[in-house]
């Protein structure tokens, strides 16, 4: 009688496969992971960019006298566009603190700090930035003093 040898055959291209299966597998985890990083640092480098463009824009704004208070933040923001920003007296004699927010889909704004002096007539303020005044955290001591 002739007997069909081949069983081992059949079961070691088995395992083959499924161990070539389980790489595949473990690869597919492994990009759906890197696609859920490039995503998150996608859109935290738009909020970054976002806040840093309104920081720039708030900086070359004219500022009513009378808006700039320690107590609270006054904010302008362009018409149509996401830019906000937002300045209030510094706890720091003659200093203003301005703010460019940046948004986060479901999420809390990015803001970035710019340090400021004061130049300008009677009815406005125009700032300057002071150098080494970039912050991407809050400037004054107590970080209520940067709460909405």
């Amino acid at each position: 009688m002739d007997r069909q040898q081949g069983g081992s055959t059949l079961a070691a291209v088995m395992l083959l496969l499924v161990m070539g299966l389980m790489l595949l597998t473990a690869q597919q985890r492994q990009l759906d992971s890197a696609l859920l990083l490039a995503v998150d640092q996608q859109r935290y480098l738009r909020a970054y960019n976002q806040a840093a463009s309104a920081l720039s824009w708030g900086l070359a704004q004219p500022w009513p006298r009378e808006s700039l208070q320690a107590s609270h933040w006054s904010c302008q923001q362009i018409s149509g566009e996401a830019l906000q920003a937002c300045a209030r007296l510094s706890a720091r004699t003659g200093l203003v603190m301005v703010r460019g927010a940046g948004d986060f889909a479901g999420a809390e704004p990015l803001w970035l700090y710019q340090l400021a002096t004061q130049q300008g007539g009677a009815g406005s303020h125009l700032l300057k930035a002071q150098k080494g005044g970039w912050l991407d955290f809050c400037p004054e001591k107590r970080e209520s003093d940067c709460a909405d």
